[in-house]
């Protein structure tokens, strides 16, 4: 790793304490000093927490304006939306929703009979180009198997779209963009190459390490490290004791203005009460509770 080609750290984001439905979660983004990285608008860390049978999870709810991204660690989570896409993803694979003009979901953690087991993950949203606002819903399920995985001298990088470390992810995306899961070993460095043009953090899952040129900037479970739009790898190094996990987001800046009305992430005022009244009227369509 060599230091000088390694992207400052811009600032240190802490998570705070949310929910979503039954969920206790951890939010990254938005911040009021930061509401996104690249075209992400939105992280939640949720878990680990113990699933028992008939858990409910999160009932139908709408969305419009954005792309949402279920990358699951732990456990296994089912999604239902009313463009009639269904799917069960589990440890290690992601779930890649379209919302575009507007689209209503459901998900729920699953359990294992009558065991219990543990659900942990990470949900992002990412704001879709003003383009693309009213794109057609869609729905990408993606494998475990079929996320690209390489391995580095004392890391594992799992690349769910875009290209980190010279891997392209599988996911179809409809802005540039990145987002991967990396595990360093303890006492190991790495850096990571992205396109100097994007920008890029780092979310800290569990563990702690140091980030930045010389490893100067600490961060640990639950802080987002936010890097400097300077191009340059991204330096990592595991000063703990036990595996560092961490989700690395980023891509081109979101076109803005960003115009956040809960789950509606719009580029204008209008636009935000357009998709309001169009779930409200039942034009985003309907989703029966989960069975």
């Amino acid at each position: 790793m060599q230091p000088t080609t390694a992207r400052a750290v811009d600032r240190v984001i802490a998570s705070q304490p949310a929910s979503a439905g039954t969920m206790p979660v951890r939010r990254a983004l938005p911040d009021a000093g930061r509401r996104s990285v690249g075209p992400w608008v939105f992280l939640d860390h949720f878990g680990p927490f113990r699933v028992v049978p008939g858990d409910e999870g999160v009932g139908p709810h709408p969305y419009a304006g954005i792309e949402t991204v279920t990358y699951m660690l732990s456990g296994a989570n089912e999604h239902r939306d009313s463009a009639g896409h269904e799917g069960i993803v589990s440890a290690g694979g992601a779930q890649w929703m379209t919302a575009g003009r507007g689209i209503v979901h459901s998900e729920r953690p699953l359990g294992d009979g009558a065991r219990e087991v543990v659900q942990h993950g990470i949900q992002l949203w990412t704001s879709l180009p003003r383009a693309l606002k009213m794109t057609p819903p869609r729905y990408q399920r993606i494998d475990a198997a079929a996320i690209a995985e390489r391995k580095l001298d004392g890391a594992t990088v799992r690349v769910v779209a875009g290209e980190v470390a010279g891997t392209r992810g599988p996911a179809q995306t409809l802005m540039p963009a990145f987002v991967a899961h990396v595990a360093v070993e303890p006492g190991a460095a790495v850096s990571l190459e992205i396109a100097a043009c994007f920008e890029a953090a780092a979310y800290v899952i569990d563990g702690e390490g140091a980030f930045g040129p010389g490893a100067r900037t600490l961060a640990a479970t639950g802080e987002l490290v936010v890097f400097a739009n300077e191009g340059g790898a991204l330096a990592v190094e595991n000063t703990g004791t036990k595996r560092l996990e961490l989700m690395a987001i980023g891509g081109e800046a979101a076109e803005g203005p960003l115009v956040f009305h809960g789950p509606f992430v719009m580029n204008s005022i209008e636009q935000a009460r357009a998709a309001d009244i169009a779930f409200r009227t039942g034009r985003m369509g309907t989703l029966a509770d989960a069975r």
